[in-house]
């Protein structure tokens, strides 16, 4: 039968492009996630039955490009002395015993790879690192639903600056778990006002043929790392369960940045532009084996703003309109 192709999969088609499956080298320039107009073309009629593609990262100010040689050769040095003889150059990761994160009482063996850091003004840095299960031969061994877990690491220079040389002031071991298949999600540096530095994680999962996408934001500094949310949802997509006769498909994507905060508050606002739109199978009405059935489209475009209450980012204006998975 020849499939008529949803709308949704023409906006993924568009929105999603080319992207791969991994983590997007940091970028040392302030830029905006734009989302372009859908084109109007057509996408191949098998799209619902590829391997489904993960969304573009979006992209939020960051310290610097942490794909440089310079900075990788850093990150080398603070994973030495983070963990000394349990740090293996060939595969650029330890192998380490770490607090088990729901019982921090016990320990478990996971491999850590680094994953950003940032050099303070002081001459001080911070260090993000990703754990993941190891098994017996000490490879990582994570299940597709596994996260991969948060280390946050404060360290300070040991002699002069320039010998590249670093001492662990505090560790903060396993703190958080978040995506999938192991691995923790993209991590951007952000500055949560004026002088709150935090971490913003984009993690999610697909599954099934679904995807969610979700932004978990932290504060950190003078050796502390604090929740903020863990869940702010942005993105989400059926596109590789969407066939014929699905009754409902969708996709949608929303791009964020801070802004200062309306009410005056510690914490700058979270400000969120979602793009998208769901089909639903049109009811009641009667097609022909070799027919489709006709589609409603609804756009699921908005905006929506987040504020911090004390406790956490809290809806407060707008609407979110990615669809729960």
């Amino acid at each position: 039968m020849n499939y008529r192709t949803p709308l949704v999969l023409l906006m993924a088609s568009a929105l999603l492009g080319a992207c791969s499956d991994k983590t997007a080298p940091a970028s040392a320039d302030l830029a905006a996630d734009v989302v372009t107009e859908v084109p109007a073309a057509a996408a191949a009629a098998d799209t619902a039955s590829a391997e489904h593609v993960p969304p573009p990262a979006a992209t939020a100010p960051r310290t610097e490009a942490m794909n440089t040689p310079q900075a990788r050769e850093r990150e080398v040095g603070m994973m030495r002395a983070v963990f000394g003889k349990d740090y293996r150059s060939d595969s650029e990761d330890a192998l380490a015993d770490l607090p088990d994160p729901d019982n921090h009482v016990d320990k478990l063996s996971y491999v850590v790879s680094a994953v950003s850091h940032k050099l303070l003004p002081d001459g001080s840095a911070i260090l993000v690192a990703n754990a993941e299960t190891a098994n017996t031969e000490g490879t990582a061994e994570s299940a597709h639903a596994s996260p991969g877990l948060l280390n946050v690491f404060f360290l300070a220079p040991k002699g002069q600056p320039e010998d590249g040389q670093w001492q662990v002031v505090k560790r903060l071991e396993n703190i958080a778990a978040l995506g999938s298949s192991g691995q923790l999600g993209e991590v951007h540096w952000v500055m949560l006002s004026a002088n709150k530095p935090g971490l913003a994680i984009r993690h999610g999962y697909t599954g099934q043929g679904y995807t969610i996408t979700q932004l978990a934001l932290f504060e950190i500094g003078d050796g502390k790392v604090t929740s903020l949310d863990g869940a702010i949802d942005l993105y989400s997509d059926n596109m590789g369960a969407c066939g014929p006769e699905t009754d409902e498909c969708w996709m949608v994507k929303g791009n964020w940045r801070f802004a200062p905060a309306r009410n005056g508050g510690a914490y700058d606002d979270l400000l969120i532009d979602f793009k998208g739109a769901s089909e639903k199978i049109k009811p009641g009405v009667t097609v022909k084996p070799d027919e489709d059935p006709p589609r409603i489209a609804t756009p699921l475009n908005n905006h929506a703003r987040y504020g911090f209450d004390g406790k956490g980012y809290k809806l407060i204006e707008g609407k979110n309109t990615v669809p729960g998975v």
